[in-house]
Formats: structure tokens, C-alpha cells, sequence
């Protein structure tokens, strides 16, 4: 994403030419750690704030904000790279994270900032100039955030032509704020005597100081333009009694006496240039074809026609905005027809030089919407891999859709977004005839179509086709969409059974520093199903790390799956404290649903987890959000959470509800299972193990245990031995059984292995026991035999139970407990927001926050969650 370093220039104070404002600067030096400063245009705000930086002893970073910033991931990346420049901060972390996964969850990424300044420890203020335009709700909600949770080192400034959209009240009785407006920026008559008379020596007496002091009320612009305007005048007082009105009257009548007192020339030059909103010397002489254009810019400055330098090179500049507003006002209706040819120079030189959105932005005021499409096709691949393709779609959205879709380019990347956010009947639109020998179009047919196989149907085979057609066809020029391919294409892979592909491409790119998430994801998960617990819990933990050290504890969504993995491993080897709290660390993670295979998958993982530890009543609100979830992206999905939920029923004993839920998954007499399908046909093995119908399970095991011994798919290989060793116990041949349960030994013993096992339950305690006889057992299983009739001491109930307390409260902060005491007592949000001194959206923002950390939907539920695990 390519920034402007204009926007962080501090504009110059020129002292001889200005009034000094210390009045006003004191107010913003008396210590409130927001400054709010908002009048109309033209009262001085951005000089006063020139003139304050210029006398201030501490460090200030500042943005000048234009209607382009109000986009989130721009605006983001603008003060976070201000704030960066300053402390040598957070730029390039939270902007890599920005760029990759967009501002979805701006908390997480703001939560690394401020607590990077606050541990970096030096006082600075933050600028945000000419904020009114920023009015989009994300930005707004993040802009809460940050004033609820401003470090101590740091002051916020805000001027604005408006007061911010932004809850004050509570800033306004502790005391942090301070609000300059227009009634105090208008100038006083001593200002006024000092600008007409010290600085420009005009010689005015002091009634028509206080005639030209009242007629302008103050404002500053009004006075300026007048001061212009005045100088050729031959009658001042009948200049000055011609006055009338307020500002709103006025600023049409002073621009052009300004103007009419111009040479031609310059008048012409400045009127052409107001199409810009930053412009240089080399641009504006290209497109107003005058060679001349330093020598007018220097002009232009020796007569303060409002010309403000954007860096200290002085190579950018803008109009002071209501200037520019005017000038362009009056070039529309002056030079109608010469408009469009100004901005088809401008997009031309933009185009040259690199600059691609501000070219897109003149050819799209040109109305050349044709040539627009054709440029945006160039750009869109590398627009699409910045901020989550946010750029892009909002450049897509300026275009009309009839040329978007007639585009092939724009058509692909416009669609393939919609796929994404589950719209597939956008597709429809790539196959229209005008497309059929495109290329690029029928890579997108097939990436589309894959995406579609895998998720919606889960024809594993037919996604894998689709998706190597989709590689082969589409060239590095669309690298984001190729890599995203990868990503289903290994998914596939892995679902249909097919390991080894993925384990060899993923171990390759595990050496890269720049590893993502996904790869990781993919590479871990390939790790468990081979029954690599130690290598998988490693690749888990050295990509959680790596993230770490790049953006803090608040990580990407797409992490949260590592979290997940990784509970599974630790329950697996009965670590339960330490695998649920990684498990909420993962739910927390995903909360935001930007992908629904997380919130099956993790749910599902959690459901294992709390009945691993008996608790059987969370267990069933956590599958039936894993199947609920599920059912959102593909049915195979939902048919592999109701396998565990199968599992579920029967260790509670609840048959018939089993015998539904089979029921619902459909029939169980296939010779040939597919890969996808093996959970719950493991489950139906359970159910046949309970009824004690052992051929079938036989059946199954055998299939599965010849698929998966020559890949050495470990992972449900013993998971099938062991059952196969039940269902020989059940039919009374205990060698067969002790000896097929000895394979599964010399496979998990390394690994460490224990759920598997005792998740059977009696059958598997009676098998261990004869194992234990015959000195077959491994030594690491040996804790897990239960002495017969016994209970496990209260005292170790009780140290388990503290375990887990100890280890559910770390995951709370202490606002997060006062928020839910107060939400035990019965207080709504307003109530909440108005005893803590925060905002509503902070409040909601908390709540949703605890709700994901205890993974509930009501208020009720959480604070009964709450008092359970003892947090209030």
C-alpha cells in the first residue's frame, strides 16, 4: 500500500506573515490529553496548530486527513505509520497485519499499538487535521477505542470543520478534554489592527478595523481575502461599506475581487490546478500546458494566495480547501468543457509517474469509464493483495456495472470476492460468451468452482481438478489468487486423503520466514492425521512465535486455528487445563466469524475437551455450535461434528438420540469409505460396539487399516486398531485383541497418546488390566488404569478443579471482571459505560469480548459462566 509522505508534513509557521495565537495555544497547553478543535473553514485551525507544534517540547507526529483516508485500511495504516515515524514503532507489524488481513478487528491490531507506547514511555501528540471527512463506522468505532485506552505518553488532537462524531461527555467531566471552537478562534480586535495594519500596512483606522472586525465576525479567511482584495481598492471606505453579511455571504464576493485584481496568467494557472488535491510544479505544467509553472508558483506564494507546502522540499502543495473550493466552483462553471481534458492530462502524468489510485480517481472524474476499467485492470492483482482486497473493492464500486462485468479482469476479481463472502451466484457471471477463449477467465472458473466443490459439496475429487487447472492457468500476475488456490488444493488433498503432497510442500516452505498461517495450518493438521504430535505441536508453536514477535498477543484470526491444534494435541495427551485454555484462546481468536470452518473446528475441538473433563452440559452447547456453524459453509462439515456428537450420546448412554443422529448422517453399508467421511463412520463403530454388532466394526477397520498402513496415516490407524481390539474382546478372543492392541502400543508410545484409549471407556480399562498381567502395557499408560471400584479423591477433584479455575481467570482482565460484576447486579450498557467512564461501543466492544472468552451468546449465560469458574 503506497503512502503519501506528504500527509505527514507539519505545515510551516511563517511568524511575518501570521498572527501568533498564544491565547489559544495555552488552552491546549494546560494538559488535557485530548484537544478537540472545531470551526467552519477559514478560522485558522491548522495554523494554530503550526504555530503550537512549533513552541511544544514534546514530539508530534501528524496526518492531514483527505476524503480518500476514509477508508479504514488506509486511514490505519496513515496513523499508525505517524505513529511509527515518531516512537520507531509498530509501522511495519501492524501494517503487515493491516495489508493481510484487513481491519476486521482494528482492537487487536490498536491494542499491539498502545501497548508498544505505553512500554516505549516518550511523550508525543498525535494530529489528526481536517477530520470531518472521515465518517466511516469502522473508523469511528476504532477512533473510541483508542480514546478509551489512551497511554499516558500520548495526547490526540483533532481539528475538524465539525465536532467528531465521537462519545465526549465522560472525557468532559474527568477533566481530559479541552474543546476549542469558533468562538474562540475568531480574532479579537487587537488581532485584527495586528494583521490589517502591522503585518500588511494597510493603515486603516481603528473604525474600520472593528467595521471590517464585525462585518467578517472574526473569521479569519474573510479578513485574509480581504486584505487581497483591499490592496487595488481606490476607495477603502466605500470597500468596507459595501460589506454585508456573515461568512456565508461573503467568500464568493472576496475570491473574486482576489482573482480580478490576478494577471490573467495566474488567474488561468489557478483555476486550472484546483482540479487537484495536492499538485507540483511538474504535474501542474503538463496539464496546463504553461512552461512557466515555477515561476507562478512563486507568485503565488509572495501573495499568500493560499497556497500550502505539503514537505520541506516544498515539492507538493494544496489549496487551503476553501480556496480550492471555489476555484473549482467557478471553473465548472467558467471552463466547463475543458474540465474533463484537465483530468485526462492529470490521469495520463499520474499514470507515468506510478501514482495509481490518484490517476484512477482523474480518469474516473473524466467519465472515461471505459479507460478507467482498462487501467484498473492493470493494477487490480496487485490492489487485491492490499488490505484484504478493500482497495480494489472500492475502486470496482466507482465503475458501472456493466462495464465492471464486461471487463474480464475486473469481472474475475469482482466475482471471486463475492464467492468468498458466499455469494456463488455471482459466478454465473463469468461464463458468458465474450469469455470463452479468455485464459485468465477460466483460471477463476476453476479456482471459483473448486472453492465451491470443497465447501458447498465436498467432492474432494473434483476440487483438486479444478484448482491444479486453476494454477496452471492463471500466469504470477494474479500471485494472491494462485496462493489462495494452494490453499484449497492442499485442503482437498488432505480431506480426501492424501497426505503426502501436502506434507512435502508444506515441510519446504516451513523454512521460509515468511510462512503463513494457513501453511502452517495445513502442515500441523497433516502432522496429527501422520500421528506426529511432538513435530506438529512444534511447527504450531514456532508460527505462533514468529507471529508473536511481529504483532504482540493480539494475533491475526487466522491464527486462532493454531490455538486450536494445538488444544487438540495437549487433550489428546490429557493435558485438560492446558488444552482448554488454548482452546478459548482460539475461540477468542475467531470470534469475529471471518472464517466459519474455525468456529466448527474449534468447537468442536472444545467439545472434546470439556468431555474428556466430564463436563458434559458445556460439551453440548459446544457441539451444537460446531454443527450450527457448520452447517453455514458445507454438509460435510456438519456431518463430521455430529459424528463427536454421536460420541457424546453414547458416553452419556442416551440411545435413541444416537440412533437419530446416525440416522441423519445417512447410510453406513459402503464397502469403499471415503476419506471425508471416516468420522463418522468411527462413530458408527462405537454405536456397533455398544450393541456389540463386532462383524461391522470389523469391516470398517480392516478397510480403513488397509488405506492407511502403507501411507502410515498413524493417527487413525491406531484409532481403528483399538477399536478392532475392542470388538475382538467383545467376541471373546482376547489374544487377537492383545495383539492387535500391541501394534497400536508401539505407534502411540512415543507420541503420547492417552484419549484415544481411555475415551472407550470400560472396554479399554478391561484391556488395559489383561495388559497389564501380561507386561504388554507401556509404562506411560500405566497412571491411567482406574482402581476398581474407586472415585477419584476429593482432594484431587478439588486440585483439578483449581487447575482449571486458575487457568480460566488468566484469560480475564481486570475491566473485563468489573464489566461482568456489573452485569450480574443487573445493569445495562449505559449504565455500565456511565459507572466506568467509557463509551457504549467500548462496553459492547468488552462484551462481545467476554462472550467469545466463555463462548456464549447471552448475558444471563455469561454471568452464570462467570460464577461457575469463580471470576465474580
Amino acid at each position: 500500500m503506497q503512502l503519501l509522505q506528504t500527509k505527514f508534513h507539519i505545515p510551516e509557521f511563517k511568524a511575518d506573515s501570521s498572527i501568533s495565537r498564544n491565547r489559544i495555544s495555552r488552552l491546549i497547553n494546560e494538559g488535557s490529553s485530548i484537544v478537540i478543535i472545531s470551526a467552519p473553514a477559514g478560522f485558522g485551525k491548522t495554523t494554530l496548530l503550526s504555530e503550537w507544534v512549533e513552541s511544544c517540547n514534546v514530539r508530534v507526529a501528524w496526518v492531514s486527513l483527505e476524503p480518500s483516508e476514509n477508508t479504514p485500511a488506509l486511514f490505519w495504516s496513515y496513523l499508525i505509520t505517524a505513529v511509527s515515524q515518531n516512537l520507531n514503532i509498530c509501522d511495519k507489524n501492524c501494517l503487515e497485519q493491516i495489508k493481510s488481513s484487513g481491519i476486521s478487528s482494528i482492537e487487536n491490531i490498536l491494542i499491539g499499538m498502545i501497548n508498544e507506547i505505553t512500554e516505549d514511555g516518550t511523550e508525543f501528540t498525535l494530529v489528526l487535521d481536517d477530520y470531518h471527512v472521515i465518517t466511516d463506522s469502522l473508523i469511528l468505532r476504532g477512533i473510541e477505542f483508542l480514546l478509551d485506552h489512551l497511554p499516558s505518553t500520548m495526547r490526540l488532537i483533532i481539528s475538524s470543520r465539525e465536532t467528531p462524531n465521537l462519545s465526549l461527555s465522560k472525557f468532559r467531566l474527568s477533566g481530559h478534554l479541552c474543546e476549542i471552537g469558533a468562538a474562540q478562534l475568531r480574532f479579537n480586535a487587537d488581532e485584527t489592527k495586528t494583521l490589517l495594519n502591522e503585518i500588511h500596512h494597510l493603515g486603516l483606522n481603528n473604525s474600520d478595523i472593528i467595521s471590517l472586525r464585525d462585518k467578517t465576525e472574526g473569521w479569519i479567511a474573510g479578513l485574509k481575502l480581504a486584505v487581497l482584495s483591499i490592496k487595488d481598492q481606490a476607495d477603502l471606505r466605500m470597500f468596507i461599506d459595501k460589506f454585508t453579511g456573515s461568512d456565508r455571504y461573503i467568500i464568493d464576493y472576496l475570491v473574486e475581487e482576489v482573482l480580478s485584481g490576478l494577471p490573467d496568467e495566474v488567474c488561468d494557472f489557478m483555476l486550472k490546478i484546483a482540479i487537484f488535491e495536492r499538485f507540483c510544479p511538474e504535474i501542474c505544467e503538463f496539464v496546463t500546458g504553461n512552461s512557466d509553472s515555477i515561476r507562478i508558483f512563486n507568485y503565488m506564494e509572495q501573495n499568500n494566495l493560499f497556497l500550502i507546502p505539503l514537505d520541506n522540499q516544498r515539492q507538493w502543495f494544496r489549496y487551503h480547501h476553501l480556496f480550492r473550493e471555489f476555484l473549482f466552483k467557478n471553473l465548472k462553471e467558467l471552463k466547463n468543457n475543458e474540465i474533463k481534458n484537465l483530468h485526462n492530462k492529470a490521469f495520463k502524468w499520474l499514470k507515468e509517474n506510478g501514482y495509481e489510485t490518484e490517476a484512477f480517481n482523474h480518469c474516473i472524474l473524466a467519465k472515461n469509464f471505459d479507460q478507467a476499467a482498462e487501467y484498473l485492470s492493470i493494477i487490480a492483482p496487485d490492489l487485491f493483495s492490499e488490505s484484504g482486497g478493500t482497495i480494489l473493492k472500492n475502486s470496482l464500486e466507482r465503475l458501472p456495472d456493466v462495464i465492471v462485468n464486461k471487463k474480464p479482469v475486473l469481472c474475475c476479481y469482482s466475482v471471486f470476492m463475492k464467492v468468498m463472502a458466499g455469494d456463488f451466484e455471482s459466478s454465473d457471471l463469468l461464463y458468458q460468451d465474450i469469455f470463452k477463449a479468455n485464459k485468465v477467465v477460466s483460471g477463476f472458473i476453476s479456482t471459483v468452482k473448486g472453492y465451491q466443490y470443497f465447501y458447498q459439496t465436498g467432492e474432494f475429487k473434483k476440487s483438486i481438478e479444478e484448482i491444479k487447472n486453476a494454477i496452471e492457468l492463471l500466469s504470477d500476475t494474479h500471485a494472491h489468487v494462485k496462493e489462495m488456490s494452494e490453499l484449497i488444493l492442499f485442503l482437498a488433498l488432505r480431506y480426501s486423503g492424501d497426505l503426502m503432497p501436502v506434507l512435502n510442500y508444506c515441510s519446504k516452505l516451513m523454512n521460509d520466514d515468511n510462512i503463513n498461517a494457513f501453511t502452517a495450518i495445513n502442515y500441523a493438521d497433516t502432522l496429527v492425521e501422520k500421528g506426529e504430535l511432538s513435530r506438529a505441536l512444534s511447527v504450531v508453536d514456532k508460527s505462533l512465535e514468529e507471529e508473536k514477535l511481529k504483532y504482540g498477543e493480539e494475533l491475526r484470526v487466522e491464527y486462532s486455528y493454531l490455538y486450536i491444534i494445538k488444544a487438540e494435541i495437549l487433550r489428546e495427551r490429557n493435558q485438560i487445563a492446558q488444552a482448554l485454555k488454548y482452546c478459548r484462546k482460539g475461540l477468542y481468536l475467531a470470534r469475529n466469524k471471518e472464517f466459519f470452518e474455525f468456529i466448527f473446528l474449534g468447537n468442536l475441538v472444545y467439545a472434546k475437551i470439556l468431555a474428556a473433563d466430564n463436563n458434559f452440559v458445556e460439551a453440548d452447547k459446544a457441539i451444537t455450535l460446531s454443527v450450527e456453524a457448520a452447517k453455514a459453509s458445507s454438509s460435510w462439515g456438519e456431518f463430521m461434528s455430529v459424528a463427536y456428537q454421536v460420541r457424546i450420546e453414547l458416553a452419556k448412554g442416551n440411545i435413541s438420540f444416537t440412533k437419530k443422529l446416525l440416522k441423519q448422517m445417512g447410510d453406513f453399508s459402503e464397502k469403499e469409505i471415503p476419506y471425508y467421511k471416516h468420522h463418522e463412520f468411527l462413530s458408527f463403530c462405537r454405536y456397533c460396539i455398544f450393541n456389540k454388532y463386532t462383524k461391522r466394526v470389523h469391516e470398517i477397520t480392516d478397510f480403513m487399516i488397509s488405506e492407511d498402513l502403507p501411507v502410515k496415516r498413524l493417527e487413525r490407524l491406531i484409532e481403528c486398531y483399538i477399536l478392532k481390539a475392542i470388538a475382538w474382546y467383545l467376541d471373546d478372543d482376547l489374544d487377537r485383541s492383545l495383539n492387535i492392541l500391541e501394534k497400536a502400543f508401539q505407534i502411540s508410545e512415543n507420541e503420547g497418546h492417552v484419549r484415544l484409549y481411555i475415551d472407550e471407556g470400560e472396554n479399554m480399562q478391561a484391556l488395559f488390566k489383561e495388559c497389564l498381567k501380561r507386561k504388554l502395557l507401556p509404562e506411560y499408560l500405566n497412571p491411567y488404569i482406574a482402581p476398581p471400584h474407586t472415585k477419584e479423591p476429593k482432594t484431587k477433584i478439588s486440585e483439578r478443579k483449581s487447575i482449571i479455575i486458575n487457568e480460566f481467570k488468566e484469560n480475564f482482565n481486570e475491566r473485563e471482571i468489573e464489566i461482568l460484576e456489573l452485569m450480574k447486579k443487573g445493569n445495562s450498557n449505559n449504565e455500565i459505560a456511565d459507572t466506568l467512564c467509557l463509551s457504549i461501543n467500548t462496553v459492547k466492544w468488552y462484551s462481545s469480548r467476554i462472550y467469545a472468552k466463555l463462548n456464549v451468546k447471552r448475558r444471563g449465560e455469561a454471568v452464570s459462566f462467570a460464577e461457575k469458574y469463580e471470576l465474580i
